[in-house]
């Protein structure tokens, strides 16, 4: 009997490519105020096609429901479930599961006040052109041109017990019981018997490369990464090569 596979995988940089990084014959499947966005190269397309059929594969992002729903899935590709907004929302085909926000929405609650008391302050700091709270469940900061997120984001780790994470131009105040590991964990919780794999590319997906079986992890995390992961092998292209390994793993499990 085939032994069931749930793949939980990052989409920025890991899946889909970004317009700075997309080459000559890559699948547009995102538009953001009419520029192109987001890719997909052929290849991971026709993969993906399989994947969606042989897997159950959950996109696992820290994109807004809304950010999510600009992604285009080529037709055959679309994956039934994804979690959104750093693992607040479950989405089914576009809709958000009622229960999941159940279980999560008191875990977020419990840092409301705090995330505001955050945003309301730094929304004052010339430092930061944008300042949300995201889906009602984390607070994002985005940087002027110039400024030393980094620098930013030590500071604040000093001055509150929320995660926070940063990522170029961009500072995440993550509400701690929530987040990507935790969302593959409950995930897991629901699948009896599954083997379970991640795949992704930034600190913000460790937690759900540990929780996997088998996790697929971009170069940039070389050193970060547990016994359990595979690292994306030099000059590979990364949402190819993980695809092609999910199914080596496929079919040993047969």
């Amino acid at each position: 009997m085939e032994k069931k596979i749930l793949f939980a995988c990052d989409l920025d940089n890991t899946l889909l490519v970004s317009h700075r990084c997309r080459q000559d014959g890559d699948v547009c499947v995102e538009l953001y105020q009419g520029r192109e966005q987001s890719f997909l190269t052929r290849k991971a397309i026709d993969l993906l096609r399989r994947a969606v059929q042989l897997v159950e594969l959950v996109p696992v992002t820290t994109r807004s429901i809304e950010q999510y729903k600009r992604i285009s899935w080529p037709e055959g590709c679309e994956p039934e479930l994804a979690v959104t907004t750093n693992g607040a929302v479950l989405l089914r085909r576009g809709t958000p599961d009622d229960a999941w926000a159940g279980q999560v929405k008191p875990l977020i609650d419990a840092w409301r006040d705090e995330m505001n008391a955050h945003c309301e302050r730094q929304s004052l700091v010339k430092d930061f052109i944008r300042c949300r709270i995201v889906d009602d469940s984390y607070l994002f900061l985005y940087c002027d041109e110039g400024v030393d997120a980094a620098a930013h984001a030590n500071a604040f780790r000093t001055q509150t017990q929320l995660d926070v994470e940063h990522m170029g131009r961009k500072i995440y105040f993550f509400p701690p019981a929530v987040g990507k590991g935790k969302a593959l964990a409950r995930l897991k919780e629901t699948r009896q018997g599954c083997y379970v794999c991640a795949a992704g590319d930034s600190t913000m997906d460790l937690p759900m490369l540990e929780v996997a079986d088998r996790a697929f992890a971009a170069r940039s995390l070389g050193g970060m990464v547990g016994g359990n992961c595979l690292l994306q092998p030099e000059g590979a292209v990364f949402s190819e090569w993980l695809l092609e390994e999910l199914f080596r793993i496929q079919r040993a499990l047969l």
